[in-house]
């Protein structure tokens, strides 16, 4: 559910070359954060093309999505 999470799902081939073609993969845009300079909001802020401007400023809390689903997102 996390967009994050789709795009690395939308990664992973698929054997059927007919389903592969007419497929869309995700693929990210924007910096990777720095583990040194974390910012305060969303680590995946910079690279998330959802992201909210609470994003920028307060990190999302991990919460169950779907029963033992959990994700850290503002916006699920």
């Amino acid at each position: 559910m996390h967009p994050y999470t789709q795009a690395l799902l939308s990664a992973i081939p698929i054997p059927d070359p007919l389903i592969e073609k007419k497929r869309t993969r995700i693929v990210l845009q924007g910096d990777v954060p720095s583990p040194i300079n974390a910012s305060p909001g969303c680590p995946f802020v910079n690279r998330c093309p959802y992201a909210k401007d609470i994003c920028r400023s307060v990190r999302p809390p991990l919460k169950e999505v779907q029963p033992a689903h959990f994700a850290a997102c503002h916006l699920l």
